[in-house]
């Protein structure tokens, strides 16, 4: 239960207690109706959970306090302690939980933060006020991608919890890559980045790809395109610097909001295929593509890739993303 608070709060026992009773009277509940608060007998700290009437419900020896025996009289005092302190940042400030699971409304100021919904929430006294949108994070650093392909010019950094990968123009294709070992199937990943880019053209610009390390051919999915026509794209290359074309049965016309947030989730269900699916919220999701698990490549590593190939050597042509969540489950 919230933790409860009021000013001046005291009474007294009506009867002697020992040491292991846990329902406790008292000539007053002193304008409590329940639980959680804190009281003081002489130097006991108890925890009351329920208050019926003038009955008080209490958990004994809180907050390192020993159990001992009080006599009928002795005074009673709501307490505000470290305990109680605690209870209430972890309680009413900031719960975290599902979003079917956000407690009804009721103490002004909590903040929930829902675990799979899309907004801060605030409670007014009377209902949830919502904030936002917001998106649930597992930030990435740039170590879990240790592996290079094609390198060259670019560069990878973590960047206040997120990574940036970046990198200067190219003149063909050159998909600029920072791999892992791929998992353990099945397994999902869910990426969400922010494009930073001014000029696209080409193939795609950057995303998520997975590669075989045998035969160097590369699957990528992301954002690219021209500077007239952007669309989440999928390619097949047979190595970083030669593409092949579009995965079987990728769709013609997919196109995507530029310098928006993008969501991307890919699936192996370890058995037959491979899905490619988006979003535009992170919790409403699109499928784009299932293909067989063996269509052009059998992948034994997975990260993320920049592709700055563009006909025009402007600086403005170079291409970044910062990556800020890697979610693999």
């Amino acid at each position: 239960m919230a933790e409860q608070f009021k000013n001046l709060a005291s009474t007294t026992l009506s009867a002697d207690i020992d040491n292991s009773t846990t329902s406790v009277g008292v000539a007053s509940a002193m304008g409590f109706t329940g639980g959680d608060f804190r009281i003081l007998v002489d130097s006991e700290i108890m925890k009351v959970t329920g208050v019926s009437g003038t009955t008080l419900t209490v958990v004994r020896h809180q907050e390192g306090t020993s159990a001992t025996a009080h006599s009928n009289g002795a005074a009673v005092k709501h307490v505000l302690t470290a305990g109680a302190l605690d209870a209430h940042d972890q309680n009413d400030l900031a719960a975290y939980d599902t979003f079917a699971n956000r407690p009804a409304a009721g103490t002004p100021g909590r903040i929930f933060l829902p675990s799979d919904g899309l907004f801060i929430e605030r409670d007014n006294g009377s209902t949830w006020e919502k904030f936002g949108p917001i998106w649930p994070m597992t930030p990435p650093a740039a170590a879990d991608f240790a592996t290079w392909v094609n390198q060259g010019t670019a560069s990878i950094t973590d960047n206040k919890g997120a990574i940036w990968l970046y990198s200067p123009y190219a003149a063909s294709e050159n998909l600029r890559c920072r791999v892992k070992a791929y998992p353990a199937t099945p397994f999902t990943v869910e990426m969400i980045f922010l494009p930073n880019v001014w000029m696209y053209t080409g193939n795609i610009a950057m995303g998520l790809c997975i590669r075989d390390s045998v035969s160097l051919k590369l699957t990528c999915f992301g954002p690219g395109g021209s500077s007239t026509d952007l669309n989440i794209k999928g390619c097949n290359y047979t190595s970083p610097t030669s593409l092949s074309g579009t995965p079987t049965g990728w769709p013609s016309a997919t196109h995507f909001a530029e310098s928006s947030l993008c969501f991307l989730k890919y699936y192996d269900d370890g058995t037959t295929n491979r899905v490619i699916s988006v979003s535009v919220d992170g919790v409403t999701w699109t499928q784009l593509l299932s293909i067989a698990r063996t269509d052009f490549i059998t992948p034994n590593q997975i990260g993320m890739f920049v592709n700055s190939v563009c006909g025009n050597s402007s600086p403005y042509a170079d291409i970044g993303m910062t990556v800020l969540s890697w979610r693999q489950y």
